[in-house]
């Protein structure tokens, strides 16, 4: 069974037991163990193994690149490896976002790594250092130039956010989804929330918008479950 206790030595010192990453699909291939998804942000890209369970809400088909999602994941030991000294990053919760969920993402994930670099930084002239810092010193061999390389992948990051859009219109989004999405019958609910799930509107607003334009006369319910414009 999976070592639940697994844990990773990070660069600045921690123990980290689970991450939260914000970031682009780029894909998402099935596995004999899971599904294998990779999220993407703008200093690299990593591998993530998606058990069934975790989507809760969201269905296969609703994970199609590009698209933006947040996941939390764990470490998990890799029995599958020749030495069984590798690990895995286990999603436990995935959920479609947004470049602006993405933009802060970067921005809390930048100032951290930042900070723990600057005291990493003023560890390696100090007899005084902490012993999972020494650790971390002594797996990784740190030297200035490598704090030097993570700082300026940092900057890198934060250099490609930009001022954010306006925000996304409940009403005029379900419409373009009617409009562009609709066959002689219309569209089937199930549909409007697919499409609609992709822009991380939550399923209840999705739910009332749609009632408040059968309300306001400009889509009709020609059929139980389908909508179509007026």
């Amino acid at each position: 069974m999976p070592d639940k206790e697994t844990c990773v030595i990070s660069l600045a010192g921690h123990n980290v037991k689970k991450i939260w990453v914000t970031g682009a699909l780029t894909s998402y291939e099935p596995g004999r163990q899971g599904d294998i998804i990779r999220i993407a942000d703008p200093t690299g890209a990593v591998s993530f193994l998606l058990k069934p369970h975790t989507l809760d809400i969201l269905e296969q088909n609703d994970l199609t690149p590009p698209l933006f999602i947040s996941i939390t994941a764990s470490p998990e030991k890799n029995f599958s490896s020749n030495n069984n000294s590798g690990i895995r990053w286990v999603i436990e919760t995935c959920k479609i976002s947004t470049k602006e969920d993405r933009d802060a993402w970067i921005i809390a994930a930048a100032d951290f790594l930042l900070e723990n670099l600057q005291k990493m930084k003023s560890s390696l002239h100090s007899k005084d250092v902490e012993p999972t810092i020494r650790d971390a010193q002594k797996h990784y061999h740190i030297q200035d130039e490598q704090l030097k390389f993570y700082a300026e992948l940092a900057e890198k990051a934060l250099n490609v956010i930009k001022e954010p859009g306006p925000p996304v219109d409940p009403g005029k989004l379900i419409l373009s989804i009617i409009k562009n999405h609709s066959g002689p019958r219309g569209i089937h609910l199930d549909d409007i929330y697919k499409y609609s799930r992709r822009e991380a509107l939550p399923d209840d607003l999705v739910k009332d918008t749609i009632r408040n334009l059968v309300s306001e006369d400009e889509v009709y319910q020609p059929a139980p479950g389908y909508v179509k414009l007026l």
